[in-house]
């Protein structure tokens, strides 16, 4: 078999020096009619594989397309924060194409912001039973997680969080969750494990971090927490820390009898705290143990202990001024004797 080639020579461009070349191959006729039997046969096992006629292809085409440009209003309203327009839009586009797995997941959205939790669970719910790309169902999961959370429902957020981890083990949201999901059932140690994974996949991650800590000083690990304090105040710009660190920080020190270095923690944290009473109450406790009363009285000397609230601040302000009057008595002893 053989082909016959011919060359045309075109002439140049007007205003130019280019001249292109076309190179034409005409196939004899057996060898079209080859290539025409392999296109037809192609095309049936197309045909063929796709269900031919019995799939609705164009269909569904057809009520999607009227479907994306309502549910592209909804998203726009409801990014823009006006949930009554965007629920009226996600609706519309539902009642089209009511597979859409986004629409249905802002539609469920947006009735969580207007209230409406127990129809926006059940929209979600639904949702995730329908199958979409990883990262999208992910998402979805965390959303109905930290709504579960939200409604104290625990063991559901729990329920969802595991399906993060299986979907997305190197994840660090769908461990967090279950860490928090955990740790309202009262599953600390589980819990804190939880949260050292999340850490693992997100080593900065402050929220987590303070999450380990707390735990770490609730279950008694003071050394562990005192690192993780630490490393977490690190992550902050100096004078720029939460107080919730230097709280966490005088705990630990406490917890290993170091309270020189609690006290330290405790008055930093009063400082940025100076109206939390507990924060006093912890500040003055150490100040006892280390034989500081003037410091004890004078840290709850203006706390209301007549509010039935603050029940410990009374009783430490008490001892702290019979520690004082102790101290001034034995004084005076001490004068009266020398005279």
């Amino acid at each position: 078999m053989t082909a016959r080639v011919e060359i045309w020579r075109v002439e140049p461009l007007h205003g130019t020096d280019a001249v292109p070349m076309a190179l034409v191959i005409r196939k004899l006729r057996p060898l079209a009619r080859v290539f025409a039997r392999l296109a037809t046969t192609t095309l049936v096992c197309v045909a063929v594989c796709s269900g031919c006629r019995n799939v609705p292809f164009y269909r569904m085409t057809s009520k999607a397309s009227q479907s994306l440009p309502l549910s592209r209003e909804g998203i726009i309203a409801y990014e823009r924060g006006d949930f009554n327009y965007a629920e009226v839009k996600f609706e519309e586009a539902l009642r089209l194409n009511d597979l859409d797995v986004e629409t249905r997941r802002y539609y469920g959205e947006t009735l969580w912001k207007q209230g409406k939790r127990a129809e926006a669970m059940a929209t979600l719910t639904a949702t995730a039973q329908m199958h979409g790309a990883i990262d999208a169902e992910a998402s979805l999961y965390r959303s109905l997680a930290e709504k579960s959370l939200q409604l104290n429902d625990p063991e559901q957020a729990r329920y969802w969080a595991n399906k993060i981890v299986d979907l997305t083990p190197k994840s660090p949201y769908g461990w967090e969750l279950r860490g928090k999901a955990s740790a309202s059932l009262g599953l600390t140690q589980e819990a804190l494990e939880d949260f050292q994974r999340a850490a693992h996949f997100s080593v900065d991650d402050r929220a987590i971090l303070l999450d380990v800590a707390q735990l770490q000083n609730q279950l008694g690990d003071f050394d562990s927490g005192l690192a993780t304090w630490q490393c977490l105040e690190r992550l902050y710009p100096t004078n720029r820390e939460p107080v919730e660190v230097f709280i966490g920080k005088g705990i630990s020190y406490q917890g290993l009898a170091l309270y020189d270095q609690a006290q330290e923690s405790f008055e930093v944290a009063t400082r940025y705290a100076p109206e939390n009473v507990r924060v006093r109450e912890m500040l003055a406790e150490v100040a006892l143990k280390r034989g500081d009363y003037e410091r004890a009285y004078a840290v709850l000397s203006d706390v209301n202990v007549n509010d039935a609230s603050n029940s410990t601040a009374r009783e430490l302000l008490a001892l702290a001024s019979q520690r004082r009057a102790q101290i001034a008595q034995g004084g005076q002893n001490a004068e009266s004797i020398r005279k």
